[in-house]
């Protein structure tokens, strides 16, 4: 496994705690945003680690950063609205170490959000990647509307804050061949089913580059 590397990069509010793996003839790169700072929510999530680390393991450049006001990071917490700035700063960092290669997003709960919202203003993004995707905690069908890219969800199927059966309809609406990956028996915060939330997030990660 390549290196993990600590590293700061600049954005709009400061400079941002991130770490890479740079993954030698890597076939595609990957920002990685986490959950929710006022809940918890950092680079070191085991979500994010373990999804992070197995995009890596299958070819991936991968960088993970903290938002704003998150660990050593700079600036304070904006409720999702500066933190888009935050992931288009990691899109543009990772996308100078991987010119050449397809870029996604894979967004965590607060994450995805600020990672869609990104992905609609930032053409660099070619596929995002949601997991636990908060349908009941932020207003996404306005966002979700412009989409036009691939797109996948891996949702917990007693998610709290959205059922599949709730993320279905809207993911459909911006691309009719969204992928929902199910985790059977798993909560919005995956307890004990990291591993499985980040195969879940491989399995989708993939079929998304097949269609760029």
């Amino acid at each position: 496994m390549g290196e993990l590397r600590k590293l700061w990069i600049e954005g709009p509010a400061g400079k941002l705690e991130a770490a890479v793996r740079v993954a030698r003839n890597a076939r595609a790169a990957a920002v990685v945003a986490h959950p929710h700072p006022l809940h918890g929510g950092t680079l070191h999530n085991s979500v994010v680690f373990h999804s992070d680390r197995e995009l890596h393991r299958t070819g991936f450049t991968t960088l993970r950063f903290n938002f704003r006001g998150v660990g050593s990071s700079e600036g304070v917490h904006d409720e999702a609205r500066g933190e888009v700035g935050d992931v288009e700063a990691a899109v543009t960092w990772l996308r100078g170490i991987a010119a050449d290669r397809p870029l996604i997003v894979v967004g965590y709960s607060f994450g995805s959000v600020c990672g869609i919202r990104c992905a609609l203003r930032n053409e660099s993004v070619k596929a995002l990647v949601a997991i636990g995707l908060p349908v009941r905690r932020f207003e996404l069908d306005g966002d979700l509307a412009g989409w036009n890219r691939p797109l996948g969800v891996v949702q917990g199927s007693e998610d709290e804050f959205g059922t599949p059966d709730e993320v279905e309809p809207l993911i459909r609406q911006a691309d009719p061949d969204a992928i929902l990956e199910v985790i059977e028996g798993a909560p919005h915060l995956f307890p004990r089913r990291a591993q499985d939330a980040a195969a879940g997030v491989v399995k989708t990660a993939e079929a998304l580059l097949a269609r760029l």
